[in-house]
C-alpha cells in the first residue's frame, strides 16, 4: 500500500467512520463537511472527487455499483497505527502554542503498545529540557522526542507526566496534587534553572492528558508518515 497524506488520512478516516455509524458511505458534500472534525478543509466538491480518485489508486477505495459508488478495500490487519501529531509543548517554561490542528503523523508499531489504540491518543513535539530526567515505559522526556497523549485519561495522580495548557500556552510536567484546590507541575531535570509551577482553582489552565510514552527522536515527516519500529 502507498502511503496517504495528510489529507488522503481523513478522508479515509471520515469515511471508515461514517459507514460505521449510518451504514453507508458519505456523499462528497457530507465527506467536505466530515473532515471539518479533525481541522481539515477541503475547499471545494471538485477537490474531494480529487482525494476520492487518489484513494482508489492506492488501493484504500474502489468505485462498485452500489449506493454512491464506494467501497473500502479490506486491508490485513496491519502492524502499524497512525497517530496524529497536534503540535509542539515546551518542557520547561510554557512558551509554545499547543496547535489544535493535525501537522502530520506518526506511523508506529501496534507492539510497542499494552494498551488499545483510540481516537483519544495523539502525539505533541517536545521542545526543551525540563523533563530530562523523568522516566515514561523506562524512556526519557528530551527535546526532540515526541510523547503519546491519552486525551480521555482524567484521574490524576500524583507523579503522573502530563500535557497542560496553561493560557493557552503548553508544556508538560509532572503532577502533584497540593491540596484540594491547588496543584503542581515539576520539572524533572538536569538543568537546575526549571522551575515548579503552581496553579489554583482560579486560574486558566487544563491538564490535556496524560503522556503514556515517548517515541524518541523519529525523523518527522509532516502531513505525511512517520515509522517507529
Amino acid at each position: 500500500m502507498k502511503i496517504l497524506n495528510k489529507k488522503e488520512e481523513i478522508v479515509l478516516k471520515t469515511l471508515k467512520e461514517w459507514f460505521k455509524k449510518k451504514g453507508k458511505m458519505p456523499t462528497v458534500r457530507e465527506i467536505q463537511a466530515g473532515v471539518k472534525k479533525y481541522a481539515v478543509e477541503i475547499k471545494s466538491v471538485g477537490s474531494v472527487f480529487n482525494y476520492l480518485k487518489s484513494l482508489e489508486e492506492k488501493g484504500y477505495i474502489r468505485k462498485t455499483k452500489a449506493d454512491r459508488g464506494i467501497e473500502i478495500v479490506e486491508q490485513k490487519k496491519q502492524n502499524f497505527v497512525s497517530i496524529p501529531i497536534l503540535g509542539t509543548a515546551n518542557a520547561g517554561c510554557p512558551l509554545f502554542f499547543a496547535e489544535q490542528n493535525i501537522e502530520g503523523f506518526l506511523k508506529i508499531s501496534r507492539k510497542l503498545f499494552t494498551q488499545q489504540i483510540t481516537e483519544h491518543i495523539f502525539a505533541i513535539e517536545v521542545s526543551g529540557t525540563s523533563m530530562n530526567l523523568s522516566d515514561v515505559r523506562g524512556k526519557r522526556i528530551e527535546d526532540g522526542d515526541y510523547v503519546l497523549v491519552d486525551a480521555e485519561y482524567k484521574d490524576f495522580r500524583n507523579g503522573d507526566k502530563v500535557l497542560a495548557t496553561i493560557d493557552g500556552l503548553a508544556t508538560i510536567k509532572t503532577f502533584m496534587r497540593i491540596d484540594e484546590e491547588n496543584i503542581g507541575l515539576f520539572p524533572q531535570s538536569t538543568d537546575s534553572q526549571h522551575r515548579p509551577i503552581y496553579l489554583t482553582a482560579e486560574d486558566n489552565f487544563v491538564i490535556n492528558g496524560k503522556i503514556l510514552d515517548v517515541m524518541k527522536n523519529p525523523k518527522a515527516v509532516r502531513a505525511g508518515a512517520m515509522s517507529v519500529a
